[in-house]
């Protein structure tokens, strides 16, 4: 996945992480996606929990076209 690259570097500024790292969340076989409903987003986004190297972590995302798009 190829993502905007200011909104990767803003990302990496705030959270210390590239948006593709949110990818690997669903690498974990226990992920929990979670309805993230906000009406100020404009769009459904969905939150997704994983473990990567022993730590949970979470990313926000929307599907585009049947694959998940995370945004931070």
């Amino acid at each position: 996945m190829i993502f905007d690259a200011v909104k990767d570097a803003a990302n990496r500024a705030q959270h210390g992480l590239p948006l593709a790292f949110g990818e690997r969340l669903f690498e974990d076989d226990n992920h929990l996606i979670i309805p993230s409903i906000r009406e100020v987003d404009g769009e459904e986004r969905f939150k997704v929990v994983g473990t990567v190297a022993a730590k949970q972590f979470t990313a926000v995302f929307v599907w585009r076209d049947g694959t998940p798009v995370s945004y931070r």
